[in-house]
């Protein structure tokens, strides 16, 4: 059973490097993330739907957060596959778990394969 240890580093290096192994050279502009909902200062009660769209010649990762503002804790995080994409819609739905009104920040994480990086925010409050 020593050979799972070593095909799991194998494949890990193996992704890494194709990873790496994309050609742009040209691309000199970061990806574009618009957060559609939640809105700024808005105030949601029970279920938070998330809709955020994100754009670029070649995506590589993304990462969606939300955290209280109060401490930075964390109440949901998502890294969905956007590799090699163009264009990602993302739509998800989280409830979450706090006692009272609550001053949150929804933020967007998104690089393409040649470093660029974008983070896009929301602030906004949610209620049980």
């Amino acid at each position: 059973m020593q050979l799972k240890p070593f095909l799991f580093a194998a494949l890990t290096m193996f992704t890494v490097a194709a990873c790496h192994d994309h050609n742009h050279e040209d691309d000199t502009t970061a990806p574009t993330a618009t957060i559609h909902t939640p809105t700024e200062n808005e105030s949601v009660a029970g279920e938070v739907h998330m809709e955020i769209t994100v754009t670029d010649e070649s995506l590589h990762e993304m990462e969606v957060k939300v955290t209280k503002d109060s401490d930075g804790s964390t109440l949901y995080v998502d890294t969905p596959t956007v590799h090699d994409e163009t264009e990602y819609d993302y739509h998800e739905h989280f409830t979450p778990v706090v006692t009272g009104e609550t001053p949150v920040t929804l933020t967007v994480t998104v690089s393409d394969h040649s470093d660029h990086t974008t983070i896009k925010t929301v602030k906004f409050k949610v209620k049980p």
